[in-house]
């Protein structure tokens, strides 16, 4: 299932260029907020200041949650054999052989490189990434994102099996719980001193809905599903204006503070609309970005932290430590993608292919064999 206009494309193009803009994204405050402890030399301090007046880094992540609810749902076929299993399948062989990856490049630059333990127990629990549930530390902090990522997933089987999937009223219920959740956690902290769901449960419900936002979106204003009425359409864009306005407001004023995180919500919701809707990228350069960009953000932490570890063992008064942060910024992105081009290629593609072919034999398995005797 394609949007209208897009029968020809196999990829969105400019879902691509979101995907490359959220990870650059990603990228420009992590390298910022680390490579500010290469000391006063270092010029260029607005933009690390910018980057954390609006967390750029949220930004980035809230769009990526956006596209996967734009994208995942509509790679499950109901109509085909085993769809459960050939899905689950597919999206396992997508995500963990990159991620296992990194999981020791990540302990190698965030812990060994500077002399901190992380024992081969961790490393072995990491590899399941199940880590936060056990509570051992992580090898990459960028870790959680993927939780989610696999929660929506094992959502979308939920919403499959019950017979949930092309009714979109259902998604539209779940999306605004996930946000009232998490409205009604920052208020009852503020007014009463008191967690009622947990911050990080409400965080939780708050990015699965962004993602059945995303699923929203395209099923509702852009699809145009038959099944769709205007009371929907009409519900899912003042779901969206409340995520752009009034959200943030009513955050802050609970909060007491405009410098909340739904502000980020906000403009990351901003930022996949205007995508969407206003300024679709097609590039050779975002085509391109946008295949990559998982292991861009993957493995972006590897290449700053290494960087960083490099650059701290030069004397005080190098030149190399008191360079613009854009310049930084800049370097790394560069290697971040050179790297993630080589994971891409040789890790990410053969899993995708592997992932395909354990699907297709999956279904070969379940159909019966052809034995040339009509069933009684």
């Amino acid at each position: 299932m394609t949007p209208a206009g897009e029968s020809h494309d196999r990829r969105l193009r400019h879902v691509d260029a979101l995907r490359a803009i959220a990870a650059l994204l990603v990228v420009w405050r992590h390298v910022g907020d680390a490579y500010l402890g290469l000391g006063p030399g270092v010029t260029g301090r607005w933009l690390t200041d910018l980057g954390a007046a609006v967390d750029v880094g949220r930004i980035g992540v809230v769009a990526f949650f956006l596209i996967s609810g734009y994208v995942i749902p509509f790679s499950i076929h109901p109509e085909r054999s085993a769809p459960v299993a050939t899905f689950l399948i597919r999206r396992f062989f997508r995500i963990f052989p990159a991620y296992w990856l990194s999981v020791p490049l990540g302990a190698f630059a965030t812990c060994w490189l500077w002399g901190a333990p992380f024992g081969f127990g961790e490393l072995l629990v990491n590899l399941t990434l199940l880590q936060s549930f056990f509570g051992v530390r992580e090898a990459l902090g960028l870790y959680w994102t993927l939780v989610v990522e696999w929660g929506f997933y094992l959502l979308c089987v939920a919403l499959l099996v019950t017979g949930s999937m092309q009714r979109p009223w259902r998604w539209f219920a779940l999306a605004c719980a996930g946000t009232g959740a998490f409205l009604v956690e920052a208020a009852s902290d503020r007014l009463i001193g008191m967690s009622v769901i947990g911050t990080g449960t409400a965080y939780f419900l708050l990015n699965l809905s962004m993602m059945l936002l995303g699923t929203l979106v395209r099923r509702v204003l852009v699809e145009r599903d038959a099944r769709v009425g205007r009371m929907l359409v009409s519900g899912v864009t003042a779901l969206l204006a409340w995520h752009v306005v009034v959200f943030p407001v009513s955050v802050g004023w609970v909060t007491g503070s405009m410098h909340n995180p739904a502000t980020s919500y906000a403009l990351g919701v901003a930022l996949f609309l205007c995508g969407m809707f206003v300024l679709r990228i097609r590039t050779r350069l975002t085509d391109w970005l946008g295949r990559i960009s998982y292991s861009i953000y993957l493995f972006h932490p590897v290449v700053f932290m290494t960087g960083l570890w490099a650059l701290l063992r030069l004397p005080a008064e190098s030149p190399l430590r008191a360079q613009h942060l854009g310049i930084y910024i800049l370097v790394n992105a560069v290697v971040a993608c050179l790297l993630a081009a080589i994971v891409h290629r040789w890790v990410e593609q053969p899993g995708i292919e592997l992932g395909r072919r354990l699907a297709r034999r999956w279904v070969a398995w379940r159909q019966p064999k052809a034995t040339g005797v009509a069933p009684a």
